[in-house]
């Protein structure tokens, strides 16, 4: 099983041929469910729905953030969803409104895959969401399969990461023998040229706790880092995929 994250950015630089090269690199890496961050609405739909329409994904669901109903999050799945919700719909403050969520059923087991986008002001802030969607996903959520992804706006040496490794959610880099890519690549990506980062970061996670010990991770990679037919990189962050395998 292949899951993928990607935040497509929500900017209008160059957004048709973006969009474009976004729907190639989603086909290229042909993932059975991938979570995007920074996905644009507007009054007919989203971005998200035109990029599953583009790549024949079946199932699409997009969530619009309450406080900012211009952008959101959206899963695109190859497997019916079973269930899908937003942390929103709990009674939580504005702030932690950064994350959705859906579960399927993939061979014997039951998935639930979380999708998140994180401040990207605040350590505090983030720190704060990190802590809610923990909250949320213990309440009678978890399924034996549980994978978050997303946009984390932070580094594997962050006070985030430490908090959901102590929370024994495992990032996926760490049962390959590759080392992990940065997602965020000032030296290469022409979008981040003028920015304030100052050495590529890996801010793009994978996580995995499981209760199933049939669940192998085969293989990590970073994609949407290359310039598509349309020649333009898709967006200012390069997406995650991996493989499961599932005995």
């Amino acid at each position: 099983m292949r899951i993928a994250t990607y935040n497509i950015w929500n900017h209008d630089t160059l957004w048709q041929k973006r969009i474009d090269a976004i729907c190639q690199e989603v086909k290229r890496i042909d993932a059975d469910l991938i979570a995007l961050q920074e996905v644009r609405s507007y009054e007919e739909g989203s971005v998200a729905h035109d990029i599953a329409e583009a790549t024949g994904y079946p199932y699409c669901v997009f969530h619009a953030y309450p406080d900012s109903p211009n952008e959101g999050l959206a899963f695109l799945s190859k497997v019916p969803f079973s269930s899908v919700e937003a942390i929103w719909e709990e009674d939580v403050e504005e702030s932690n409104f950064c994350a959705t969520r859906v579960t399927l059923e993939r061979g014997s087991q039951e998935w639930g895959i979380t999708n998140m986008h994180l401040n990207w002001r605040s350590s505090s802030i983030r720190e704060r969401q990190v802590r809610a969607v923990q909250d949320w996903l213990s309440k009678g959520r978890r399924k034996s399969v549980e994978v978050l992804c997303g946009d984390f706006n932070d580094h594997p040496q962050s006070a985030i990461y430490q908090d959901l490794s102590d929370a024994r959610w495992l990032d996926v880099t760490t049962f390959v023998e590759e080392e992990p890519r940065a997602t965020l690549d000032v030296k290469h990506n022409p979008y981040l040229q003028s920015s304030n980062i100052e050495q590529p970061e890996r801010y793009d996670w994978i996580l995995i706790r499981s209760e199933w010990k049939d669940v192998e991770v085969q293989h990590v990679d970073v994609f949407g880092d290359i310039r598509t037919s349309t020649d333009v990189i898709p967006s200012d962050h390069y997406g995650v995929m991996v493989d499961f395998i599932v005995n």
